[in-house]
């Protein structure tokens, strides 16, 4: 286990993309491998439509959707199945004292996660613990073996004695990793109550990192009464993940299942934005043609 150092300076590139390259090696005998180059000017918003009845959508295409920013209507200029997208993914698991008793049924439950999202050579994952440090347990990389072997090193007997649960620290950490600079599904999945205790950075500062690294939060809420389920509501909101919540009617099994549906059935959006000043917040307003669709996306995002 290394510990993370929390603000470092690596900078993640903006995601963008103009067009698929496709390139194979001759010698493998494999099927061609897409691969999308970048533009700095390109906004990307990872999009999932649902019905009335909260089924993803599949089939549409770039005509079925609308793009406002700051309220004024914008051109789609890239569109793509997020299926057809390599995905990179931050598993970040909470440690502390009020999380003791789920860590081994996370471990378990956790063993079919990575090999069911990760079906691609350019899918990567990095797994993550949080209390009161921030410990990366398997380095960003496309090996599920390694993945699943780090799963093992989960423990609460570390940061948990000083006390603490460093949730907003963490997200800001995974959001300063070198993601790589392909446009893709981003996404953080967070087992945790929702509570937060001696992070230097605030909710507000949680969701801009994961606004300006274009990560879905994906929060999967694990109490007995306690936590704040609230916060985690926040972060998912602002950034185009979803709330599960683990109990007797749904196991973190179903929970990963309808995360990976999720991924499975996204649609990758971009468009050139207007000139504005660096470090500037824009709202993102996603819908479709078909009002009966409800769209789950970032809400915005900070121009560079």
């Amino acid at each position: 286990m290394k510990l993370l150092r929390l603000f470092s300076n690596i900078l993640l590139p903006l995601l963008a993309a103009v067009a698929p390259v496709y390139g194979q090696d001759p010698a493998s005998g494999q099927q061609p491998i897409t691969t999308l180059k970048i533009e700095t000017r390109l906004v990307a918003v990872t999009a999932i439509a649902r019905s009335e009845s909260g089924q993803a959508v599949s089939g549409l295409t770039r005509q079925d959707f609308l793009l406002k920013q700051d309220g004024k209507p914008q051109a789609i200029t890239y569109f793509s199945p997020s299926s057809d997208l390599p995905l990179t993914l931050a598993l970040m698991v909470d440690t502390s004292g009020s999380q003791l008793d789920f860590i081994p049924d996370e471990i378990a439950d956790s063993a079919d996660f990575f090999p069911a999202l990760m079906t691609r050579p350019q899918d990567r994952a990095v797994l993550m613990q949080f209390d009161s440090e921030i410990l990366e347990l398997a380095e960003l990389t496309n090996s599920v073996p390694k993945l699943e072997q780090a799963l093992h090193k989960l423990s609460s007997k570390r940061g948990n004695l000083a006390g603490g649960t460093r949730l907003y620290d963490a997200i800001k950490a995974v959001s300063h990793l070198e993601l790589g600079d392909q446009l893709g599904r981003r996404a953080m999945v967070i087992l945790t109550d929702g509570g937060d205790y001696g992070s230097e950075t605030k909710i507000g500062g949680a969701i801009a990192e994961a606004q300006r690294a274009d990560i879905m939060i994906y929060s999967v809420y694990y109490s007995r009464g306690g936590g704040n389920k609230g916060v985690l509501e926040r972060l998912s909101s602002a950034t185009g993940g979803r709330v599960f919540t683990v109990g007797p009617t749904m196991s973190l099994k179903q929970v990963y299942a309808a995360i990976n549906d999720d991924m499975r059935l996204a649609y990758e959006l971009g468009y050139r934005p207007p000139d504005s000043h660096p470090n500037k917040f824009h709202k993102i307003e996603l819908s479709t043609v078909d009002k009966k669709l409800a769209i789950q996306a970032r809400k915005g995002y900070f121009s560079k």
